[in-house]
C-alpha cells in the first residue's frame, strides 16, 4: 500500500470562555462543585456563531476527576449539564496536559471531516480533595516503583532545578536570587490579571522577607515554597468550527518521554517538548519560529521555577546561551518584547487547574489574538513528569494566508533515555555479587516546613551490570543521612550492598517512604503508626 499524505481542513476557533482561576471552596471563591463547574461552560456560546444545537462532539480533558471530585462517567455528564447530549463524548486524560490533548484531539475531530463544529473543555476541581490527598493523586502520573521511593511532581521540579544549577555552575545563593527574580516576574503579571489565582505581587525584598520569618520556607532543595504553583480549580471551553473565523489552528504537536525519571538521558532540557513545537512548526510550515518576533504571545507551561528558562530554549525562542536570563530581560519577553511570555502570569500566578491548564493557556492567547494585541499565540502545556507535552499554535487567519507556509515533517529530534531491562534489579544486581559500585548521578531532599529538617532523600545512582552496561536505579533515603548525601558530587562512586535483607547505599539504609494500593499511595510512616496506637 502507497503512502498517502494526511492533508486535514483547515480548523478554526469560533470562540472560547474561561472562568476565574482560583479554590472553589466557598472562601476564595464560590462555592461549587465539579459538574456546577462545568455548567459554566455554557458562558461560551454567548454570542457564538455556533450555537449549542450545532456541535457534534464535546472532548473533555481533566486528570483523574474520579480520584479529585468522584466523578466517572464524566464527559458524558459534562454533555448534559451544558445541553448536548445526544452529541459525541470522550474524556482525555493525560495528567497535568488534559486540557490542551483535550484540544488536540478536538481539532482533529474537525481537521479529518469527522465533525463541523465541536466543544473542548478543560476542567479540574482539585480543591475538593485535603492537599495531603491531592499530592497523592497527583504522584499517581510517576513510575509505580519511583512514587513508593517517595518521588513526586515537586521532587521532579527540584532535580530539575539542580541540574540547572550543576550545568551553569550557580551557588545555592545565585539560585535563590535567580528563583526571586522568576517568581517576582510571575506575580508582577498576575497582579494585573484579575482571572488569576495569586493575583498579588511578591517583591524581591517580600520574596526573601518570608524566608526568614519561615512563610517561604525549603520544600524540595533547592525549591522553596514560592518556587511552585497553587492548587487551583479551573475550568475553560474553546468552540472549534471548519467554518471561517478570525482565528485559526494553524499547528498542533504532541509528544511523550519515558515514564520514568532516573532513565532520563538529562534533566536540563524536555524532549518531548522539543518534539511537540517541532511538529507543530511543521504543520504550520514555519521554518524559525523567532520569524514570529513582536507578533506572538508565548503561554508556556512554568509549574516550577526551573521548567519555565528551559522551555524558552525547547521552543526555539531563545539560544540555550540565555537560559537564564532570557526570562528577566523585557526586552526578550516582557509585554513589548520579542517574544512577550506568560503574561497572564503563568502557572505560577495564575495557577494550575492541571486539567484546565491547557484549555485556558489557549482561551487566553484567543483573547489576546481578538483584542489585536498579537497575530499568534503559541501555548505549551507538560503532563505527567515531563512526558505528555503538547505545543499549540493559534494565529489570525489573514496573517497566515499573507505569509510562506509550506508543511514539513521535522527531522533531527532529541534521543530518549531508554527503559532498564525488566529483567535488570537490584535484586538481580546484587546476586551476581555482595556489592555494587557505581556513581551518584544527583539528589533533592524534602524538608518538613515547620521545622525545616530533612524529611526524605530521593537519590540516583548509576550501576554496572556483569554485562558492562550501566543502569540507573532512584532510591529513597531517610532524612537522618542528609548531612552524608549533600557532601556527594555526580560522578562520585558509591556502593551498593545487601544486609540482613536490607539494601544500603553508601551503609544508608534504602527506604520506600509510600506503598501502592488500590485506593493511591499510602503513607507507610502513618500506617506504621496508626498500627502501633490503634487510631
Amino acid at each position: 500500500m502507497s503512502h498517502r499524505e494526511f492533508i486535514p481542513r483547515k480548523v478554526y476557533v469560533a470562540a472560547s470562555y474561561m472562568a476565574p482561576v482560583g479554590r472553589y471552596d466557598g472562601r476564595h471563591r464560590e462555592k461549587l462543585s465539579f459538574l456546577d463547574l462545568a455548567e459554566k461552560t455554557k458562558a461560551v456560546f454567548d454570542g457564538s456563531p455556533v450555537k449549542l444545537r450545532d456541535i457534534e462532539a464535546v472532548v473533555v480533558g481533566s486528570q483523574s476527576p474520579v480520584a479529585f471530585s468522584g466523578v466517572d462517567n464524566t464527559a458524558a455528564k459534562i454533555a448534559g449539564v451544558v445541553g448536548v447530549s445526544g452529541a459525541k463524548s470522550v474524556l482525555i486524560d493525560t495528567a497535568s496536559s488534559s486540557g490542551a490533548s483535550a484540544f488536540e484531539n478536538a481539532y482533529l475531530q474537525i481537521a479529518s471531516g469527522r465533525c463541523d463544529h465541536v466543544l473542548a473543555i478543560g476542567i479540574q476541581k482539585m480543591s475538593d480533595a485535603p492537599t495531603a490527598e491531592a499530592t497523592r493523586i497527583v504522584a499517581g502520573v510517576i513510575d509505580k516503583d519511583e512514587a513508593e521511593f517517595g518521588l513526586s511532581m515537586p521532587a521532579c521540579g527540584a532535580l530539575v532545578a539542580r541540574a540547572l544549577m550543576e550545568r551553569y555552575g550557580l551557588s545555592n545563593d545565585e539560585w535563590t536570587a535567580f528563583s526571586a527574580l522568576l517568581t517576582q516576574r510571575a506575580h508582577r503579571y498576575a497582579s494585573r490579571n484579575p482571572d488569576a489565582h495569586l493575583n498579588k505581587e511578591i517583591p524581591l525584598e517580600e520574596y526573601y522577607r518570608q524566608i526568614v520569618n519561615g512563610k517561604n520556607y525549603r520544600y524540595w532543595w533547592p525549591l522553596r515554597y514560592h518556587d511552585f504553583c497553587p492548587m487551583s480549580d479551573g475550568v475553560a471551553a474553546v468552540i472549534l468550527t471548519a467554518d471561517p473565523q478570525e482565528v485559526m489552528v494553524s499547528g498542533v504537536g504532541s509528544a511523550t518521554d519515558i515514564p520514568t525519571i532516573a532513565d532520563r538521558n538529562y534533566f536540563h532540557s524536555f524532549p518531548a517538548t522539543v518534539a511537540a513545537a517541532a511538529e507543530a512548526y511543521g504543520m504550520a510550515g514555519i521554518k524559525d519560529i523567532r520569524s514570529f518576533a513582536g507578533k506572538i504571545h508565548v503561554n508556556m507551561h512554568d509549574p516550577f521555577n526551573g521548567f519555565g528558562p528551559i522551555n524558552m530554549v525547547d521552543l526555539g525562542f531563545v539560544p540555550r546561551g540565555r537560559l537564564l536570563d532570557a526570562l528577566l530581560d523585557d526586552a526578550c519577553t516582557g509585554e513589548n518584547g520579542m517574544f512577550p511570555t506568560n503574561l497572564t502570569g503563568g502557572l505560577k500566578g495564575r495557577g494550575h487547574p492541571l486539567g484546565a491548564t491547557g484549555m485556558i493557556q489557549v482561551v487566553e492567547n484567543h483573547k489576546m489574538i481578538c483584542d489585536g494585541r498579537f497575530q499568534a499565540g503559541l501555548s505549551h502545556s507538560i503532563g505527567g513528569p515531563i512526558n505528555n507535552n503538547i505545543v499549540i499554535l493559534l494565529e489570525r487567519s489573514g496573517h497566515y494566508e499573507r505569509r510562506p507556509h509550506e508543511a514539513y515533517k521535522p527531522w533531527g529530534l532529541p534521543s530518549l533515555g531508554r527503559l532498564k531491562p525488566k529483567e535488570v534489579t537490584v535484586d538481580s544486581l546484587l546476586a551476581e555479587t555482595s556489592t555494587v559500585e557505581g556513581t551518584f548521578v544527583t539528589a533533592t531532599t524534602r524538608f518538613n516546613f515547620k521545622t525545616g529538617d530533612p524529611e526524605g532523600i530521593i537519590t540516583i545512582v548509576s550501576c554496572r551490570a556483569a554485562s558492562g552496561k550501566s543502569y540507573r536505579f532512584l532510591f529513597g533515603i531517610a532524612g537522618e543521612n542528609y548531612q552524608s548525601l549533600i557532601e556527594l558530587r555526580p560522578g562520585d562512586r558509591i556502593s551498593l550492598e545487601r544486609s540482613d535483607g536490607q539494601i544500603l547505599l553508601n551503609r544508608m539504609p534504602v527506604k520506600k517512604f509510600y506503598q501502592r494500593t488500590i485506593d493511591g499511595l499510602v503513607d507507610l510512616a502513618g500506617s506504621g503508626w496508626k498500627k502501633l496506637t490503634g487510631w
